[in-house]
């Protein structure tokens, strides 16, 4: 007798677990859809050209510490000219794994930060800088766009890697 009921009971759950698996999937495809396009609704419009007139430097701060030591870093900045009609600009980190989908906003043409960092003996100079920004020049980059009006951006600037220095571009006329 408490075997039939016990039957009974699972079955019960069974249906009630696969009504429940039917109801939500019933209502993630209808939410997901207006999720959708709600997205896509939202994308802005992609303007050309892309930034240009990348430049990126290196710049180093040493500060001079008791006992013969220092504490020293290593900047990197990158500065782009300016892009018509331009309210701010939109950075997105890239790294070996993919691009960030948080993207950096700013009004400022350049973006700055710190790239190496160490304290040590004052005889050992920089120790291990050219190791750190090469490790940063392979895993790391930025890329840059500009954000327009009516919901419209530029194109994407060309990732520049942190840590690699570059020479001006010239401008196309």
């Amino acid at each position: 007798m408490n075997r039939k009921i016990l039957s009974v009971q699972l079955q019960c759950l069974r249906l009630i677990v696969l009504f429940t698996l039917i109801f939500g999937l019933i209502l993630g495809v209808d939410g997901g859809s207006t999720l959708a396009a709600e997205i896509t609704s939202n994308q802005p419009q992609v303007v050309q050209p892309p930034i240009t007139g990348l430049v990126s430097t290196l710049s180093d701060e040493v500060e001079e510490l008791p006992s013969e030591l220092i504490r020293w870093s290593t900047y990197w900045q990158m500065c782009w000219e300016p892009y018509p009609e331009a309210k701010e600009y939109e950075l997105q980190t890239v790294l070996v794994e993919g691009k960030s989908p948080k993207l950096k906003r700013q009004s400022d043409r350049c973006f700055r930060i710190q790239a190496a960092s160490n304290e040590n003996q004052k005889s050992q100079g920089l120790l291990n800088r050219e190791l750190i920004l090469l490790m940063h020049k392979i895993q790391l980059g930025y890329r840059v766009r500009a954000v327009l009006d009516d919901n419209r951006v530029s194109e994407w600037s060309p990732v520049m890697a942190v840590g690699a220095t570059t020479v001006a571009e010239s401008s196309q006329s």
